[in-house]
């Protein structure tokens, strides 16, 4: 599955795809851009299959419902939603455009990069663990962003070895996505990603 979102602040390319031989992927995103800010969500089910799915979509379905928030209130209901599921692994990006900054927060193994045109790169390092419900400790963090700045949030099935290259050499969004689709070959779990543009 492939979705995108685009406006004259931000242009961003979901892609995800299930585990070989499963009809049911344990990841959800959410994708969506206003004129004042771009929201994401990126979560990642325990385990696979249709269990996964359910908290990873409930993740999903309140962000969807709630993106006005501010991103400390969006993780908290996260986690709210997952009492009595599975578990799930989440990340959370906002941005505000007037402000050229952007706010994220993560539990778990889904990981983030930022590549400024200046050369900076920031990689905000999650919390460890999963969201489950039970009282957590999150760790919600602010930069600012350059015009034109690249990203990429992906969970644990997409297997990147040079995440920096990447960001560094495609300014297109269409030639990322090309150049991860050879990485999307071998399924052995469960993957998403969303590629950005900052401008």
């Amino acid at each position: 599955m492939i979705k995108s979102e685009e406006n004259r602040h931000v242009q961003a390319l979901a892609y995800q795809i299930q585990k070989e031989g499963n009809w049911c992927n344990g990841d959800s995103f959410f994708i969506k851009a206003t004129e004042d800010y771009f929201i994401c969500v990126v979560a990642d089910g325990l385990g696979s299959g249709e269990h996964a799915n359910h908290s990873s979509s409930a993740i999903c379905d309140v962000v969807e419902e709630y993106h006005d928030r501010e991103v400390d209130e969006l993780i908290d209901c996260c986690n709210n939603v997952l009492k009595d599921k599975r578990g799930a692994t989440v990340a959370i990006l906002k941005v505000d455009f007037s402000l050229r900054k952007f706010t994220y927060s993560a539990v778990g193994n889904i990981r983030f990069v930022l590549y400024s045109p200046s050369g900076l790169y920031i990689y905000p390092l999650p919390i460890l663990g999963y969201l489950s419900g039970k009282p957590q400790k999150y760790r919600t963090e602010t930069f600012s962003y350059e015009e034109n700045s690249t990203f990429i949030i992906h969970t644990d099935g997409l297997n990147l070895p040079e995440v920096k290259g990447l960001l560094r050499g495609y300014q297109n969004l269409e030639d990322m996505k090309n150049y991860l689709e050879m990485y999307t070959k071998i399924r052995s779990d469960d993957l998403t990603y969303v590629v950005g543009k900052l401008l």
